[in-house]
């Protein structure tokens, strides 16, 4: 039996960074498909920045992923200055 398709659809764009300052990151976008949408574009799309330890493991769980609701993701990282 076919599985049921869901109506969302994540996709993981990952984007060059070229500030030096972030080097020891990866980033890009998550674009969201909505099956209901007839434009075939990203309905909604959303910013991301990991480290590059966690970089594969963060597009192996987002990337080509469904969903029957839109997902709410939010990630705030704070960086301590090594400095003080």
């Amino acid at each position: 039996m076919a599985r049921k398709k869901k109506r969302y659809f994540l996709s993981v764009i990952e984007e060059m960074i070229q500030n030096p300052e972030y080097q020891m990151y990866r980033g890009g976008r998550i674009e969201v498909y909505d099956s209901k949408s007839k434009s075939g574009y990203a309905v909604y799309e959303g910013r991301w920045l990991v480290p590059i330890e966690v970089a594969d493991a963060f597009r192996e769980i987002w990337d080509f992923k469904e969903f029957d609701y839109l997902p709410y993701l939010r990630f705030d990282m704070e960086v301590k200055d090594e400095k003080k």
